[in-house]
Parts: structure tokens; C-alpha cells; sequence
């Protein structure tokens, strides 16, 4: 047998040849499946901590709506213990509750007052009227409740999706009164704003 012939021999052992080639399609595919596997852990723990935030920005707004009594500092704060304590991921979410009103013969919302826990500010007056395509159309001289979180979202693992903030924005009307009424020192009747 020719050199050549030998040559064409071990070329063609070669092409028939399986051995070997579990360990090449191992050492393709593990690095595809730890991705696949990870960024779906870390998209599902997204959505989950985005359905967190949100229902506890609606728990916010349901015991802000049934409050008859004033509202106080010491219940904001308690309100942002409660986010705190719920959504589970931030340790500082930030908290504005605002009540506002509807002024048919000005065609605006009117903040009745606002108050907020964390960096942000209270909002405005001038501030309403860049989210009228957000809030809801009242009747005249109606009250309506904004209640507004933000918590900070880190994923468990950096496979195409980086840290973020989740917000909700949530309008309820008062359910046992007809306004909420902001009492920022109990003991003086002068500083109640309705």
C-alpha cells in the first residue's frame, strides 16, 4: 500500500469515527445552557420583585383610602415601615402620597397637599398637570388619593438585565370620607389641610 493510499485510509477512519464527540458537543453546550438557565432565574426574579412592588404599592393606597382620621408624619413613616417590610428586595423604597382635587371652572387638578418619604419631592400643583394623561377624569370639586413607590431592583445575576427602579402609580378615591386630611402636628388645628 502506497503512502498515499494510507494517508486517504487514515483520513477516511477519521470521518467515520464518533469517538469523542459527546465531550465537543459537552463543552459547546454547557456554556449555552448555564446562560439559558441563569437569565431565566433572573428574568422570573425580576417579575416576581416587579409583582411585589406593585402589590404593595396598592396595599398602600388601600389603607391610605379607608383612613378617616388625619393623616400624620408618624403614619407616613409607619406606610413606608409597611413598603419597606414588604417589598423585600429595598431597603429604602421611597414613598409620596398626594391628595388632589379636580377644579372644573379652572380645568386643572389641584394638590390639596403631598407628602413624601426619600430623596424625591412633594409635588406641585404645575406637576399635576403634566400627568393629567395618567390621572382620572373626576367631577368637580372631587378628591381623589396618588400614591407613588419606587424600590430599587439588583438582579441575582448579570446575564441581560442590570439593576433598575420599579415604580408604581396608583390612584384611589377615599372610601369612607369624602377627603383625606393631612395634620402635620396634632395638636395644632391650624396646620390641617384638606
Amino acid at each position: 500500500m502506497s503512502l498515499i493510499n494510507r494517508i486517504r485510509s487514515r483520513i477516511a477512519k477519521l470521518r467515520r469515527d464518533e469517538e469523542g464527540s459527546i465531550a465537543v458537543e459537552t463543552l459547546l453546550m454547557v456554556p449555552l445552557m448555564s446562560w439559558a438557565m441563569l437569565s431565566t432565574l433572573t428574568y422570573f426574579d425580576a417579575y416576581r420583585a416587579e409583582a411585589i412592588s406593585h402589590k404593595a404599592g396598592l396595599t398602600i393606597a388601600d389603607m391610605v383610602s379607608r383612613e378617616t382620621s388625619t393623616i400624620t408624619p408618624d403614619y407616613i413613616n409607619g406606610a413606608r415601615g409597611l413598603l419597606r417590610f414588604l417589598t423585600i428586595d429595598d431597603n429604602w423604597p421611597d414613598l409620596r402620597i398626594t391628595a388632589f382635587e379636580w377644579q372644573q371652572d379652572r380645568n386643572r387638578y389641584r394638590r390639596i397637599w403631598s407628602q413624601e418619604r426619600g430623596p424625591r419631592t412633594g409635588l406641585r400643583t404645575t406637576d399635576l398637570a403634566y400627568m393629567t394623561d395618567r390621572l382620572p377624569i373626576l367631577s368637580d370639586g372631587e378628591v381623589a388619593i396618588l400614591v407613588e413607590t419606587w424600590s430599587a431592583y439588583s438582579p441575582p445575576y448579570s446575564v441581560g438585565l442590570g439593576d433598575f427602579e420599579m415604580e408604581t402609580f396608583t390612584v384611589i378615591s377615599p372610601r369612607f370620607a369624602t377627603q383625606v386630611c393631612w395634620d402635620a402636628t396634632p395638636e395644632d388645628p391650624e396646620g390641617l389641610r384638606c
